[in-house]
């Protein structure tokens, strides 16, 4: 193994043993020492321009979110990682800018959001390998799943609601906030006064 490649494998024990091509281009590595070591059984080909170290155990939310950086997790998908849903989803969803296509989300809920209001609401969780993704919070979780309520799931969603309801970290105001934004406030209000 040559010091290029020992580079390579160094950077991607410090990226939890992924790496993709972007990161070899800013340290200076042309890709086709990527493919090289590919072709040797240095590094796994995971998806278009991602690779992981060989013992890397694959995570597939996790390849999805370097594959796509602006995509969020959320609906169903963000109850679970947010530990509000014991039900692993069916179907990840994933929420996108509009006009964002890719035949790579064909297997998933994808719903198309504002650029301006993607990024509200964004904060990191761990999946099951320790790698952090991109979920919407709580309060615009909720907020999202009572905005089309033809997919509502209420054997989910209830369960959710009453354990934010009765949360510490419960923060009302940004609950309204979000409901306010994505016009589900009556709604939301409403759930609000049954479960208090």
């Amino acid at each position: 193994m040559n010091q290029t490649e020992e580079l390579i494998i160094k950077k991607a024990s410090s990226l939890n043993g992924y790496i993709t091509i972007q990161d070899c281009e800013l340290l200076g590595i042309h890709k086709n020492v990527v493919f090289n070591m590919s072709k040797n059984n240095l590094l796994t080909r995971m998806a278009s321009g991602i690779y992981a170290l060989t013992q890397t155990i694959p995570d597939e939310l996790f390849i999805l979110h370097l594959r796509f950086p602006s995509l969020v997790f959320s609906h169903e998908t963000a109850l679970y990682y947010l530990g509000y849903s014991d039900q692993v989803p069916f179907q990840y969803s994933v929420t996108v800018p509009n006009g964002f296509h890719s035949v790579a989300l064909k297997d998933y809920i994808v719903i198309q959001q504002k650029t301006d209001f993607i990024e509200q609401g964004k904060i990191e969780v761990e999946t099951e390998c320790k790698n952090k993704i991109p979920v919407y919070c709580i309060e615009r979780t909720l907020c999202d799943l009572l905005h089309k309520p033809s997919n509502l799931d209420l054997e989910r969603f209830i369960p959710a609601f009453k354990k934010y309801i009765s949360s510490k970290e419960r923060d009302n105001i940004k609950l309204l906030d979000f409901a306010k934004k994505l016009r589900v406030e009556k709604k939301i209000r409403t759930y609000m006064e049954v479960s208090l």
